[in-house]
């Protein structure tokens, strides 16, 4: 038997009890803040129960996190290396599928002396991503030769039939399967990359400025890199690449429109006090020192500024409670943005490779993922997230992954059955590969010239 401890019931969360519960020796735990969201998420399955759980209370979760084998976080990332701390205690494993942070990594040696495994990045991105880019390179590797460019792109969007029609059409070309302050919180991030050896800092303030066009699959799609793709190449044993960009997929108009939010104010996390009753058009002209909306929209582009004021950004609603513009802003985004019942969601994740051979000539390699939410039921990102984490939390209770310290999922003994595991689940790579003399590397990689 098994026991299998997850701190928090948000979205990614049902499809980690279903795994889990697949295999009837299993115990699993949902432990919540708020009760009933882990109980539905328990309810209809023997093997798994709810507890009411205040994550942030390490006295207790210590003590909780002993009577498990695997304790899986899935929790805001800020509350992740208390999880950590805890479990080093209890000497219990741990997964997470957010970044692995340099306060996470100092973990390292406690863990080994704990004799636990703690490991990180393992959803979908990061997580799958870094299952389909490792198989590639150890076997370009194997074959004696270099990765001379490696370009990946993932992004969760709404189903082209749900974004097209009404009542799912919105010119916010976006929904919100996850927290909405979670996803705008990372464009506040400034991103690094690597281009034909030279290092590239994205400042924050430029990163939606950055968007470039990129065609997926036969979709129109645009991108900009995510956070510091520079450290994986130590981390995936590249150190020959010389272009290495990790980035996010939006359909065509995202960048922009938050682009304009973000010069609006709406992206500010200081608090910001509003008289009673503030509406949202008054709003945004406290946020912009009493500037009326006439003035501010006459610099904006209209496409963005349409398809905030269809959002409401301007108009005589009141505006929802929050103690920072941020707040305010994600309260609505939540409120309009939201998924409507049986609609579907969607996941795009690619890699591009381009693969030196030992003569010196080049090939093109692909790698493609494409998940399409169920109707009433798993959304895509949910799926693809949950799952993984779940099936590695399993591998690891069964001793099958044995490591000791801090891991991310990039060796073959991981990779491997995981690829598997997943390909039962409906979520495969399929791939393409092109000689040197069928295309050129500005016809494969476009967005980057």
């Amino acid at each position: 038997m098994a026991r299998f401890l997850i701190l928090g019931a948000g979205l990614v969360t049902a499809p980690i009890v279903e795994y889990l519960c697949r295999r009837p020796e299993n115990e699993v735990v949902i432990a919540n803040n708020i009760l009933a969201d882990a109980q539905n998420m328990a309810d209809g399955f023997s093997g798994a129960r709810a507890i009411a759980f205040d994550v942030r209370d390490i006295d207790a979760l210590i003590p909780l996190a002993t009577k498990f084998d695997v304790v899986l976080s899935m929790v805001p990332p800020p509350f992740h290396l208390l999880v950590a701390e805890a479990c080093i205690a209890a000497k219990t494993h741990m997964i997470s599928a957010s970044y692995q942070t340099s306060e996470m990594m100092a973990l390292d040696a406690e863990a080994k002396a704990a004799g636990i495994c703690i490991m990180n990045e393992i959803g979908l991105d990061p997580g799958i991503d870094h299952l389909s880019a490792m198989q590639i390179i150890d076997e370009a590797h194997e074959n004696g030769e270099e990765i001379d460019a490696f370009v990946s792109w993932c992004g969760g969007i709404p189903a082209p039939a749900d974004n097209g029609n009404p009542p799912s059409y919105n010119p916010m070309v976006y929904k919100f399967s996850w927290n909405p302050k979670g996803a705008i919180l990372v464009l506040l991030n400034q991103a690094d990359y690597l281009r034909t050896n030279h290092n590239v800092t994205v400042a924050a303030e430029d990163l939606m400025a950055w968007a470039k066009p990129v065609d997926i699959d036969g979709l129109d799609m645009e991108c900009y890199p995510n956070r510091n793709s520079l450290p994986y190449k130590d981390i995936y044993g590249i150190l020959e690449v010389k272009t290495l960009i990790r980035g996010t997929l939006r359909y065509p108009g995202f960048c922009q429109i938050m682009q304009l939010a973000k010069t609006l104010g709406l992206f500010n996390l200081g608090d910001f006090a509003a008289p009673p009753g503030t509406t949202w058009k008054q709003y945004i002209e406290l946020l912009n020192g009493n500037t009326g909306i006439d003035i501010l929209c006459k610099d904006a582009s209209k496409t963005a500024w349409s398809a905030l004021e269809w959002l409401g950004i301007f108009s005589d609603v009141a505006i929802p409670k929050g103690h920072s513009p941020m707040d305010v802003f994600c309260g609505l985004l939540l409120e309009k943005l939201a998924y409507l019942e049986g609609e579907q969601d969607m996941v795009l994740l690619q890699h591009k490779f381009i693969i030196k051979k030992a003569d010196g000539t080049k090939y093109y390699k692909t790698a493609y993922l494409k998940s399409i939410g169920k109707r009433n039921g798993y959304s895509a990102m949910a799926a693809t997230v949950g799952y993984p984490a779940a099936m590695a939390a399993e591998l690891i209770a069964d001793g099958v992954i044995n490591h000791k310290g801090l891991l991310l999922p990039v060796s073959k003994s991981i990779y491997g059955p995981l690829l598997d595991m997943l390909a039962r689940e409906g979520i495969e790579f399929t791939g393409q590969t092109w000689q040197q003399d069928e295309m050129s590397e500005a016809q494969f990689i476009p967005e980057l010239y």
